[in-house]
């Protein structure tokens, strides 16, 4: 039996680029049967969800504008139907479901390789303009999204290219629109409404992707050999695997019972083209890539293996023993070493809805818990008030530890706020986005500016706000510092399984039924799905609650177990906070657009500073390898030029690409001590400019300030640090942010 494709796998090979789902997608069933490859054939929610919408979409357009739709029980129009559409015979303007036959034009069109066939497509829409003596047809694509995306309408161009072809083959006088259009969910509606936007995009550069499929891509993966004993196709598992129909099937390579010889997709942080490297190496397994040496030399390999091969072959280092250990040398930014008041806080987001359906609080101090759970079957007011009482709580808590902090004579106490996943905080950033017309979230906003500290406690200009940074994402703290025995993902259930196995913890956060997911530890779909549909609802608020409380009780003992262990060695949690106060600059009573603004500023500022202090915490060969760090350097001259002391490096071949260079500013030169590195208030007592070299590119000059070359400190390195010791990292160096900030202010005044 011929192999055969439909739009659905076109869309699902842009949508994931996998070799394997394509290459079962245009198997029948009794091939994969043959094959021995499982398939789940259950309707998935979210398809439910995209059928019951473009159901919607349609009834509604039919009310307004003449449809040809089909009738009765049919799911499709008919051939007769379609074809008496195309060529101009019926009156309606619109064809829903038209069936779209693949005939000789559009198979040489497409350039069909021989052996596989097209099978017929259903356009949701189809849209004809009689304006002109040639009509024109646009194709329309409805999706329960809030926005359209590439392999959307890589889809519309295959119907484009069918359609097309129907054209020709019928004689029928016509031509497609240089533009298609997905109609997604309107900003501010729900699915249930059926309300749509519509995304026009220009046809041409998705034609061409399309045309290239079937020329490069279609005739490799239909070579693929795929039977009981053999299965040549390339498979990479990933948090998307989730949604594939094969993800039982493909699981079972990272399943087996020896560790070692688990498909090396099981260690996380390995990509699509890693992998592909990895196999291109022969190291396909997690053992293989265990005992890999030096995955920086000779060989098929790609820059991201390059940046990232220690800590993938640690990785694979800890699966294969069913151990845990720490990075060593690598330090975290992102945490504090201890907090008196930890405020853990939950979100999770439907992505179709696009607003959140949980909102959580928890406050631990001194052994107690207090939590605050909201739970939202519908979005629109009952975000906002959800976002209200959270964030009111969670203020209200920081307000107190500042009055305890403001009050003299009492111990101060230290406050951090934390979650798990850095999905939550952008799904939280985004909620607040959504109302800040509320006066209520307004003040919030202005209220997490007021996170960062009064200017009286860091005095100086720059720095303010450095030793506060107030959130915490712990998934990032864990990946950075340690190597887990867990398989594709550091989610919540995997970490705090390994850790509580290996008496670390005392529980793991082990999720139940449809709360179970392989790679998140997020709400999956189907719950999200079973608690919004109204009609359907299969899953409760009280089963919800009981799993965001979970969830939050593992992130806090999860947090507890890094501060045990960073107290017991060398620490390795650098963010060196000040008892919690807040910003006295501005008042979040008296918001006005100016405060707002100002308040974008602080936040981006902090962001940025942020994002340095992460980057500065990695191992210098990652710093190098990523461009970001001139690296391993030797000192061969030195001299004086009035108030400017000069230095000659030679660069080692790992440095000789970065992307340092004499433009940028806030460099340091240092011998990679972690207590300059990572110290953003001694960053100026090394701070560097680079100057060209001899042009032979084995060299760099750098110029220094002399009173910063003769400091105390800086005379230590140069008499301590040897050969191959020296570094120069790029820091971040605000020089607009106090001056807008100054200009904001006097136009306030």
């Amino acid at each position: 039996m011929p192999l055969s494709l439909s739009a659905s796998t076109i869309k699902s090979w842009f949508q994931y680029r996998c070799e394997r789902k394509t290459r079962y997608d245009i198997m029948t069933s009794s091939e994969l049967a043959t094959a021995r490859v499982t398939k789940d054939e259950r309707t998935q929610p979210w398809a439910k969800l995209g059928v019951e919408f473009e159901d919607l979409v349609v009834r509604r357009l039919g009310e307004t504008t003449p449809l040809l739709a089909p009738g009765g029980s049919a799911e499709h129009l008919s051939q007769a139907l379609t074809q008496a559409f195309l060529r101009g015979r019926r009156p309606e303007h619109y064809a829903a479901q038209a069936a779209l036959d693949p005939g000789s034009a559009a198979i040489r069109t497409l350039a069909l390789p021989e052996g596989i066939g097209l099978r017929r497509s259903f356009s949701d829409l189809i849209r004809i303009d009689r304006s002109n003596k040639v009509p024109v047809f646009t194709i329309i694509d409805v999706k329960a999204t809030r926005s359209s995306t590439p392999f959307h309408k890589a889809q519309v161009a295959l119907y484009a290219r069918l359609l097309q072809g129907m054209l020709i083959d019928l004689s029928a006088p016509g031509r497609i629109a240089e533009t298609g259009e997905i109609w997604c969910i309107a900003p501010g509606k729900s699915a249930a409404q059926g309300v749509w936007e519509a995304d026009s995009f220009a046809l041409g550069p998705y034609l061409r992707l399309v045309d290239d499929f079937f020329l490069r891509d279609l005739p490799r993966i239909a070579s693929r050999q795929v039977n009981a004993g053999r299965d040549d196709t390339f498979f990479h598992l990933y948090f998307k695997c989730e949604q594939c129909a094969y993800l039982v099937h493909c699981r079972q390579a990272i399943e087996l019972p020896s560790p070692a010889d688990r498909d090396v997709s099981a260690v996380p942080g390995v990509s699509h083209e890693a992998k592909r490297a990895l196999v291109d190496r022969r190291l396909s397994t997690v053992g293989a890539l265990a005992a890999a040496p030096g995955l920086t030399g000779a060989g098929p390999t790609s820059w991201a293996l390059q940046r990232r091969a220690d800590v993938l072959v640690a990785r694979a280092e800890a699966i294969a023993r069913g151990s845990w250990r720490r990075h060593q040398d690598v330090y975290s930014y992102l945490m504090p070493p201890r907090a008196d008041v930890a405020l853990y806080l939950l979100a999770d987001h439907d992505p179709v809805e696009d607003d959140l359906v949980t909102l959580c609080y928890l406050r631990r101090q001194g052994g107690r818990d207090d939590f605050l759970v909201r739970v939202l079957p519908s979005g629109g007011a009952a975000e906002c008030q959800a976002l209200v009482e959270v964030l009111g709580a969670l203020i209200g808590d920081l307000a107190a530890v500042d009055a305890h902090n403001a009050a003299e004579g009492a111990p101060p106490l230290q406050a951090h706020i934390f979650l798990y996943e850095p999905a939550e905080a952008k799904a939280l950033q985004a909620a607040v986005a959504r109302h800040l017309d509320d006066p209520a979230i307004r003040g919030a906003l202005l209220h997490a500016v007021r996170l960062f500290p009064p200017e009286h406690i860091v005095p100086e200009p720059e720095f303010r706000g450095a030793h506060h940074l107030p959130a915490t994402a712990v998934r990032s703290v864990i990946e950075q510092l340690f190597a887990l025995p867990v398989q594709v993902s550091y989610d919540l259930r995997q970490v705090t399984g390994v850790l509580a196995a290996a008496g670390a913890l005392p529980a793991a956060y082990d999720p139940q039924g449809p709360f179970r997911r392989d790679f998140s530890s997020l709400l999956s779909m189907e719950v999200i799905r079973g608690l919004r549909h109204e009609e359907r609802r299969s899953v409760n608020v009280d089963e919800i609650e009981a799993d965001v409380r979970a969830r939050l009780a593992a992130t806090a003992s999860l947090v507890e177990w890094l501060w045990r262990e960073n107290a017991a060695g060398q620490p390795f949690l650098r963010l060196a906070k000040q008892p919690f106060r807040f910003q006295e600059t501005l008042n979040p009573l008296d918001a006005a657009d100016l405060d707002l603004l100002l308040a974008y500023e602080l936040l981006e500022t902090r962001s940025q500073l942020l994002e340095t202090l992460v980057r500065l915490a990695q191992p210098a060969r990652l710093r190098q390898t990523s461009g970001e760090c001139l690296g391993g350097l030797t000192l061969t001259h030195h001299g004086r030029r009035g108030r400017t002391c000069w230095f000659r490096f030679q660069v080692p071949p790992e440095s000789r690409d970065s992307k340092l260079s004499g433009d940028d500013i806030g460099l340091i030169l240092t011998n990679d001590d972690p207590d300059i590195r990572l110290n953003q208030q001694r960053w100026q007592e090394f701070d560097v400019s680079l100057k060209p070299g001899d042009g032979r590119g084995d060299s760099v000059f750098v110029d220094m300030r002399a009173d910063l070359a003769d400091a105390p400190e800086f005379q230590r390195l140069l008499r301590e640090t040897g050969p191959g010791g020296w570094y120069i990292d790029r820091t971040f160096k605000d020089i607009n942010g106090a001056r807008i900030q100054d200009f904001l202010s006097h136009l306030d005044a």
